[in-house]
């Protein structure tokens, strides 16, 4: 090939190239590529198929008699603190989602408070900030103390405590208010509550009336169990009953707690006795399986029975804030922390209480701890499977 032929054809080449680079370069710019689509990682492995995640555990705690009145009353005075008596056992109340206790004295819109010994208890409005700022959600007022303002002063507090965020049941302006449950709402979960006392007054039970509920209606705590059922994921009963001062649940509050379990209740948190009580893991009655309304198996069934789910029976949580500072029993109480998960009990913590200078509770130290489990048998942690 002579040397013209060989020139022409390098730069044919060298053209060729540059047209082609050229062109490469124009598409590239006139052409740009679609932006990457971003996708979640669990869509790509789950498609349209819904996300369930698991629900948090949700935990309240229990605790017994709440009295913000007398000595107690007179402490905040002093102090000028209304939340005085929680200081101690804030962080530990406001660990868990809500507290639920026993509230003994009344609010009746009146500051005056009779002082030790009396026993017609009431509290001045500003003491209800203890309660408020330490996450009492919900309190029970079916016991031998919420007329001592007189049916006025029930109203009042039902009127007062709502007003300032917290819920009651036990007691109310009729037979079907002081039966009426209450629902918290919590982590998409329901927790229903429900009260009833041995005493509408403070004689021994002796007088009955219509403004709280009581042990002995046996047919509305099943009834209201069983209509709470239907809408609520969990059930806590409140029992005010027992003999003061003694360690043994007299039979009229076993009866009552176990029936409670056994008409669908989940928990029983007893008090009155100021002391505590011993703890009762219930098994109800084994149940019929569905059967054919006669009371016998389905036909074509084998009868065989299905095991109710278990219940847990606080007999006595004791005294939680309160002035009986003249004995060693009346200065304790046991607070617990429920775990509920998956709208089952899978724990309860035991955390005994010391109450101090006729007022203030704190947590027992390891050492007082261990005395006062060992007076009911018990140890920190009642752990159920789920």
């Amino acid at each position: 090939m002579s040397i013209n032929k060989k020139i022409f054809l390098a730069i044919a080449l060298a053209a060729v190239t540059l047209v082609l680079f050229w062109a490469q370069n124009r598409f590239l710019i006139n052409h740009n590529p679609p932006a990457l689509q971003k996708r979640n990682f669990t869509e790509d492995l789950l498609g349209e198929r819904e996300i369930k995640l698991k629900p948090e555990p949700i935990e309240i705690i229990l605790v017994g008699d709440i009295m913000l009145s007398r000595n107690v009353a007179e402490a905040i005075n002093k102090a000028g603190d209304p939340e005085l008596p929680f200081r101690h056992v804030s962080d530990f109340l406001k660990s868990a989602d809500f507290a639920f206790g026993n509230l003994e004295s009344p609010f009746s819109g009146s500051d005056k408070f009779a002082p030790s010994p009396s026993l017609v208890f009431n509290a001045p409005k500003k003491n209800v900030l203890g309660l408020v700022e330490n996450n009492f959600k919900i309190l029970s007022l079916a016991n031998n103390h919420t007329l001592d303002q007189k049916l006025e002063g029930l109203i009042h507090t039902k009127t007062f405590l709502d007003e300032n965020g917290i819920k009651t049941v036990g007691a109310g302006k009729n037979q079907a208010e002081a039966w009426q449950a209450q629902v918290i709402e919590v982590k998409g979960k329901r927790i229903g509550f429900l009260a009833a006392s041995y005493a509408s007054y403070n004689d021994g039970g002796k007088t009955r009336n219509e403004y709280v509920a009581r042990m002995e209606d046996l047919d509305n705590l099943k009834s209201e169990i069983l209509n709470l059922k239907s809408y609520a994921d969990f059930i806590i009963v409140a029992m005010h009953a027992g003999t003061e001062y003694t360690h043994k649940p007299r039979e009229e509050q076993v009866d009552f707690a176990r029936a409670a379990v056994d008409f669908g209740a989940d928990v029983v948190g007893g008090h009155h006795p100021h002391w505590i009580q011993p703890i009762e893991v219930y098994r109800p009655t084994l149940l019929p399986s569905p059967s054919n309304g006669e009371g016998g198996p389905p036909a074509g069934g084998t009868g065989e029975v299905e095991q109710k789910p278990i219940g847990l029976i606080f007999y006595s949580l004791g005294n939680f804030i309160f002035d009986q500072e003249w004995s060693q029993k009346t200065k304790e109480g046991l607070a617990t922390r429920l775990t509920i998960d998956q709208e089952q009990l899978t724990k309860a913590e035991l955390i005994p209480i010391i109450i101090e200078n006729y007022c203030c509770a704190r947590l027992a130290d390891p050492q007082e701890s261990a005395r006062i489990l060992s007076g009911i048998n018990a140890t920190s942690t009642i752990n159920f499977q789920p």
